[in-house]
């Protein structure tokens, strides 16, 4: 167990607000016609941190207020330049926040007035903690921006509240559409009242690019150990090292980039946890039609062997719209089990393989088909039954529900366990866990042996799960023989 003087946080139910109907109010207030709004609660360097960021109409210096049983401490604002003439953009850090405690907080001033308080709570100690994850709200597509809006808070909210213990949301790309009316867009992002209660880290997604919303993204998000020359950026949470990447950065000159940011990353902070997380728009590997971009396939070759060599667990994405999870893969090739994947898979990954997730939307504005190896579309297919033979080699699972999703996370220093789910009724999509490995340990010769099994055969790692929301993840039909790559496929029920 690593950093065991480091504290999990772990958020209340009550700070979940009850039931789903509270976590979706029929008509949010937006705030952008008051004095402070767009206000957002982000993980700091640590889990002793927290950063919010805001803006505010006033023109007088500002702060953040931290109340706790210790007393209200007040931490300085500093204020994001861009120009602005009619608001000012402002964030600031707390530090030394104590474990097992809730907290209040508030901007503003005296002179220029006060955020309404909004609540956290730090945890209890351990490195056993849950985080959620989410990709794609991407709201305003089609010009629908109030009833993404509704759907991002109906599938945050929801999240929550089926998990009243995640301590953080990872917001993986496109929180907004970006075409169109950015302002409203944001705004409708910001009414999340989750993202002010549960430190929300984002990594940016092509389009946060479109139409100057880059501008909205960099005001709002506070990203610990940034680089200075691009978005990648850094942090730690009990233990488990995040790292951020800016995929819309893909050339090779930017890929170098990307290497040098990691490589500096995981030196000096990856010996300290028992986790490394990458967290980047573009999934390298995925069963949509963004597959074939060019961006994305020279990410997939040139960056997937970096994270390889620098032993990356885990990659989590979205982009396409379309839930995917990779075999464990090794330098850009899979290594493929002697089993058929099923949900509730626990892999035993060795030196270099890392695992790929890709969520799909929590907006709900667009979902992608499946899309086979000849780059032709699917419409409606269903893993079970399609020719398995028109997945990806690297595709170990993918579903296509056309609804959105959220992924579980649930970390331990020996387990890493990603369940993702259906939002509108906690169905699950698919389960798999990762078990601890040597990061010492010598290579496998060749990635593609299947002698090197990805299943486990303890018998304490069931493939049931315990969850009471979770279904009995289906049977094997064709008995789990020893299956060849394009055989892989099969063992889920569909929802539509």
């Amino acid at each position: 167990m690593l950093r065991s003087s480091r504290f999990v946080a772990s958020f209340a139910t009550a700070l979940a607000v009850g039931g789903a109907t509270a976590l979706v109010p029929a008509t949010p207030a937006l705030a952008a016609d008051a004095p402070i709004y767009r206000t957002i609660l982000q993980p700091g360097e640590d889990e002793s941190q927290v950063m919010v960021t805001w803006r505010t109409k006033s023109k007088a210096d500002e702060v953040l207020e931290v109340t706790g049983p210790e007393g209200t401490k007040t931490f300085r604002a500093d204020e994001r330049d861009f120009g602005a003439l009619l608001y000012k953009s402002q964030f600031a850090t707390a530090t030394d926040l104590q474990p097992d405690t809730e907290y209040s907080y508030r901007v503003g001033s005296e002179e220029g007035g006060w955020s309404e308080p909004e609540t956290f709570n730090t945890g209890s100690n351990g490195d056993d903690w849950s985080f959620l994850t989410v990709a794609d709200p991407q709201i305003g597509v089609d010009l629908k921006v109030d009833d993404q809006a509704e759907q991002w808070r109906k599938t945050i909210g929801h999240a929550a509240s089926h998990v009243p213990n995640a301590s953080m949301i990872w917001s993986l790309g496109d929180q907004v559409e970006g075409w169109g009316a950015q302002v409203p867009q944001y705004d409708a992002y910001f009414s999340a009242p989750e993202i002010r209660h549960i430190p929300t880290n984002t990594v940016p997604g092509n389009h946060e690019t479109y139409n100057l919303t880059m501008k909205h993204h960099d005001e709002h998000f506070s990203n610990p150990h940034q680089a200075d020359d691009i978005r990648d950026h850094y942090f730690e949470r009990n233990n488990v090292l995040f790292i951020g990447l800016d995929s819309n950065a893909s050339s090779d000159a930017d890929i170098a980039r990307h290497e040098q940011f990691l490589r500096e990353a995981i030196e000096s902070r990856g010996a300290d946890n028992d986790w490394i997380v990458v967290g980047m728009h573009h999934g390298p590997y995925s069963q949509g039609s963004h597959h074939f971009d060019k961006d994305v396939t020279n990410l997939r070759e040139k960056l997937t062997p970096v994270l390889s060599e620098l032993n990356v667990d885990a990659v989590l994405s979205g982009h396409d719209h379309i839930y995917t999870r990779s075999h464990l893969m090794k330098n850009n090739k899979p290594v493929l089990p002697e089993k058929k994947p099923q949900r509730g898979d626990v892999l035993e990954p060795k030196d270099g393989e890392a695992l790929y997730l890709t969520t799909t939307t929590a907006g709900g504005g667009k979902y992608y088909d499946f899309t086979d190896v000849n780059n032709k579309k699917h419409k409606g297919a269903r893993m079970e039954t399609i020719d398995p033979k028109l997945a990806h080699e690297s595709t170990a699972m993918w579903r296509q529900d056309y609804t959105e999703d959220y992924m579980r996370v649930d970390v331990s220093d020996d387990k890493l366990t990603f369940t993702t789910f259906n939002e509108g009724d906690n169905t699950l999509v698919d389960k798999v866990s990762l078990k601890k490995k040597d990061r010492g340990a010598a290579p496998a010769d060749d990635a593609t042996d299947p002698a090197d099994s990805t299943e486990s055969t303890d018998p304490a790692d069931s493939t049931e799960s315990t969850d009471p929301d979770t279904p009995e993840a289906p049977k094997d039909p064709e008995g789990g023989s020893s299956l060849s790559s394009s055989d892989i496929f099969g063992g889920l029920s569909s929802k539509k």
